[in-house]
């Protein structure tokens, strides 16, 4: 009976351990940010295309022109809110706001 009660503490404690262990849901570790576009719409050309060029391209190469972000916005706003992108940086608040408001303003090619 003494053998069965240690096997049973022993897994227990086992399981404790790998729970303990086990690595959290990606949905959990993800930072998710609220855009907030009370200025001025960003410019296409002068903030949101570089921006895209030197955090993203170097995964994406089809964003390189106008065209093909700008087909391709709203995957990249909801990567950027949600945090799933860009993988390996990351975005300041700032910079955010600048491609999620450019696109919420109807993606000008300015």
């Amino acid at each position: 009976m003494k053998n069965i009660v240690g096997i049973f503490a022993v897994m227990v404690l086992f399981f404790a351990m790998f729970m303990s262990c086990k690595k959290k849901n990606k949905e959990e570790t993800k930072v998710s940010y609220t855009p907030s576009c009370t200025s001025t719409t960003p410019s296409f050309s002068a903030t949101v295309k570089p921006l895209i060029q030197s955090t993203c391209v170097s995964c994406h190469s089809e964003y390189s022109t106008y065209t093909q972000i700008s087909a391709s916005s709203s995957s990249i706003r909801s990567n950027i809110v949600s945090g799933a992108m860009p993988k390996g940086t990351t975005l300041s608040e700032a910079q955010k706001n600048s491609i999620v408001c450019w696109i919420d303003a109807g993606k000008p090619n300015n």
